[in-house]
């Protein structure tokens, strides 16, 4: 229990530092993820509300709001919701925001990498200054170039089919 307990608390602190150090990352990830999961949560989210296969459901949100528009119009939020909800054409914006978002997952992983790498060569760089020695920042530009291209050569490598 005490490794469970340990295990813990070192994951969220690992978060807590990642959140500190990357904000920008860790929202346009986190949207990232919401909308990668669309093809789950969208579907879920209208059956949840009252859009079903077969029109709003009796009782729900979603025949009190019909109820309260009247007549609803083409291209309303509202008929584009249940057209979502019946599998038309809407439906594929499920899959849109799905590829969108693994975009943005990938694009808040690879700036917070790099955003870690430039903070690691500012440190670098500061303690070579005190030494006298500006070789070591130069390296280690070269080094961060180096794996730069590598992390978009596995990124070009990803399959998304």
């Amino acid at each position: 229990m005490e490794h469970l307990k340990k295990a813990t608390t070192s994951i969220l602190t690992s978060g807590q530092t990642f959140a500190r150090d990357h904000p920008t990352a860790l929202a346009v990830g986190g949207t990232g993820l919401a909308l990668a999961t669309a093809p789950l949560t969208g579907p879920a989210l209208l059956g949840a509300v009252g859009f079903s296969a077969t029109g709003p459901v009796a009782a729900s949100l979603a025949a009190a709001w019909q109820s309260s528009i009247g007549v609803v119009q083409a291209g309303s939020l509202f008929s584009m919701l249940q057209g979502a909800a019946m599998g038309g054409t809407a439906a594929g914006a499920f899959t849109t925001a799905s590829n969108l978002g693994v975009g943005m997952v990938g694009s808040a992983a690879v700036g917070a990498r790099w955003n870690g790498r430039k903070r690691m060569l500012r440190t670098d760089a500061e303690g070579s200054e005190e030494a006298g020695d500006g070789v070591h920042c130069q390296a280690d530009e070269d080094d961060d170039d180096d794996s730069l291209e590598e992390e978009f050569a596995k990124l070009l490598r990803i399959d998304m089919s």
